[in-house]
């Protein structure tokens, strides 16, 4: 028991509110007027100083600003994860483990890591644990044969990405773009259609 009436619970939980409550949705037209000097992400990525106002007319942003209005309503509050993680020394870390039903993602745990963590162990604590989850809500039937000696789905994408790992640390420009493709799809930050989208718009040397 300590002399104070609150835990260090209790100013996390504050902490987490008063951010959250610092988080102003803009309007169209306040969306607009930053888009008309922001780079473009994906193009912005590839060294291209491509802004939407150089490419967008003001219907087209004016759409375009709708559109991001519309996909901040439904953000999670992650005011009080984001102070809990702060508070602990972890960082937000790009692997993440996906359960996917008919409908879409079911399932999606965020991995936050201490930033001293070495990423082939990353990625190994990654492959872990989605065996894992896999293996606990997906076991086979009692009568159906494993094949252990063989290579899972998951285990061939764990070494696709940790190969594009190491394959982006030694190539450039487009190579190393491209190569980021094959990481994220692998890791599942990406989809096969946003992946193809993306690809249409690297350059490649000698292809």
């Amino acid at each position: 028991m300590t002399d104070r009436p609150y835990t260090d619970e209790d100013l996390r939980a504050e902490a987490g509110r008063a951010l959250s409550a610092l988080v102003h949705l803009p309007t169209v037209e306040e969306i607009v007027a930053s888009l008309r000097q922001s780079y473009i992400p994906h193009l912005h990525a590839d060294g291209d100083l491509v802004t939407w106002g150089s490419v967008l007319d003001e219907d087209e942003l004016a759409e375009a600003a709708r559109q991001i209005a519309e996909r901040m309503i439904p953000a999670a509050p992650v005011g009080e994860w984001a102070v809990n993680l702060g508070a602990d020394g972890l960082e937000p870390t790009a692997h993440v483990i996906n359960l996917d039903s008919p409908d879409g993602p079911f399932v999606r745990l965020h991995l936050a890591i201490h930033p001293d963590m070495p990423e082939a162990d990353r990625l190994r604590l990654h492959k872990g644990m989605r065996h894992a989850i896999i293996t606990a809500v997906g076991e086979p039937d009692e009568d159906e044969e494993v094949d252990e000696l063989g290579d899972s789905d998951g285990d061939v994408l764990d070494l696709i990405a940790e190969i594009a790992s190491r394959l982006r640390d030694a190539t450039d420009e487009g190579e190393y773009h491209a190569v980021g493709l094959v990481y994220d799809l692998a890791s599942g930050r990406t989809t096969c259609a946003e992946a193809r989208r993306d690809l249409a718009d690297i350059t490649l040397r000698h292809v």
